[in-house]
């Protein structure tokens, strides 16, 4: 599983060194010329992004411009390398709004550079824009991206579910796909539930902090009765006891789900129940896979919490109602 860890403002950072590796980053004053080339491009196609790289240093040589992008690499994060070689972008938690990266695809596609990881999360990067990038690419390159980050981009509140879903259907080996605090609701992932379900080597997925509700929750538990996913967050979505029953349906033949993320919702009792018997049922036909279920401050009480984390595998409550093995 690819390293992964949560910026303060809650975007997730993809493939983040680890802090014995930072000085392979930091150790260099420029990037290789390529890199530069494409950043050089994305930073000129976004104002917000350039005055952001411009901000707090010494411009007054125009020879030492590219040093920037050097400088907020260091810094940021912004390019994810991989034995020196530019593996993904990372703009999430950066505080940016992008409004074309049209160039920078097309120049990733003119320099032949193959990205795995792009990270535009709270840029508010239009889905119209986005689905334009993604066509640009080459079949190779779009088999190549693994993991995609659009978490706090307001997708739905702008209207751009669909085209998130074109762009989705030319993304075709997605491993991590976070959209998180989208403002979707339960229609969008109605419109959603058929891309997700096709994408067959998704393991991650992340839509905490919606308004998908039951509505949502009964979508996604129809993705989960055929999909392969390993990692499930639907924190805060306003899920009732109707959506947990749906979601508790879709694991009952599951296979793949091992943690599944359900805090902050109003599952109550009765979706605590819905749970606990699936999981006794699994248990029965020695087929339970789900290691870790999360339920915190969902109106459960104590007694069906208790029964629900024996089911799972626990003597009783785990503090936090995080119950796993």
């Amino acid at each position: 599983m690819e390293h992964q860890i949560e910026h303060q403002t809650g975007l997730i950072l993809p493939n983040s060194p680890k802090k014995s590796d930072l000085n392979v980053i930091a150790s260099g004053t420029t990037l290789q010329p390529s890199i530069l080339k494409v950043l050089r491009i994305l930073r000129d196609s976004n104002p917000s992004l350039q005055r952001k790289m411009m901000h707090g240093i010494d411009d007054t040589q125009d020879s030492s411009v590219d040093q920037y992008l050097s400088y907020w690499n260091r810094f940021q994060e912004i390019v994810i390398l991989s034995d020196d070689t530019f593996t993904g972008l990372n703009l999430g938690g950066l505080m940016v709004r992008l409004v074309n990266v049209l160039p920078f695809f097309q120049a990733i596609e003119e320099e032949n550079i193959i990205l795995q990881n792009l990270n535009f999360g709270g840029t508010d990067i239009g889905m119209d824009n986005f689905l334009q990038a993604v066509e640009s690419l080459s079949d190779e390159k779009k088999t190549c991206v693994t993991g995609l980050y659009l978490g706090g981009c307001g997708i739905a509140s702008r209207k751009g579910t669909g085209n998130l879903i074109k762009a989705l259907g030319m993304l075709p080996n997605l491993k991590i796909l976070d959209l998180r605090y989208n403002d979707f609701e339960g229609k969008d992932m109605v419109d959603l539930e058929s891309s997700i379900a096709s994408a067959a080597t998704l393991e991650i997925l992340h839509l905490e902090g919606n308004f998908i509700k039951c509505e949502g929750a009964t979508a996604i538990g129809n993705v989960l009765k055929t999909s392969n996913i390993k990692e499930l967050y639907l924190g805060a979505n306003q899920i009732g006891s109707v959506g947990a029953k749906a979601l508790a349906d879709g694991i009952t033949n599951n296979g793949h789900l091992e943690k599944f993320y359900l805090e902050g919702n109003f599952i109550g009792e009765i979706g605590a129940n819905a749970f606990k018997d699936v999981l006794l049922d699994q248990q029965s036909r020695e087929c339970k896979v789900l290691g870790k279920l999360y339920v915190d401050n969902n109106g459960i009480g104590k007694e069906a919490a208790t029964s629900l984390g024996r089911a799972l595998g626990s003597e009783g409550l785990i503090d936090g109602s995080l119950f796993g093995d």
